[in-house]
């Protein structure tokens, strides 16, 4: 139930670092996967202005190409930040998020950022 406090909050508060799909559905209940994850901290990261210039061009990652264009940025951002690390030499944004990925991901930009 917490999970579901804390993206209402965000959504209500219109931070603007949940935001939804594009055909409107904001989606609570979905899983998140990974490059999702990644758009949501780069989001956050810029909302509070911190510095979000790391990049990584994925050239390394056989499935790069299978990052969406909305996430393009922030997962070049995520691991050129360190906060995603390759998932059997793949990049897999297309992979779910579990409790334990996103746990280390907030876990790495906490201590990235001093946090």
């Amino acid at each position: 139930m917490e999970v579901y406090v804390c993206i209402r909050f965000v959504a209500l508060n219109k931070t603007e670092v949940i935001t939804g799909y594009d055909n409107g559905d904001f989606g609570p209940a979905y899983e998140i996967i990974r490059e999702q994850m990644a758009a949501m901290m780069y989001r956050y990261a810029n909302k509070l202005k911190l510095d979000t210039s790391a990049r990584d061009g994925l050239g390394g990652f056989p499935d790069a190409e299978k990052v969406s264009s909305f996430a393009d940025e922030a997962v070049k951002w995520a691991v050129g930040e360190g906060l995603n690390k390759d998932d059997g030499g793949n990049i897999n944004p297309q992979g779910k998020a579990e409790r334990v990925q996103c746990a280390t991901i907030i876990m790495r930009f906490l201590e990235a950022y001093g946090l």
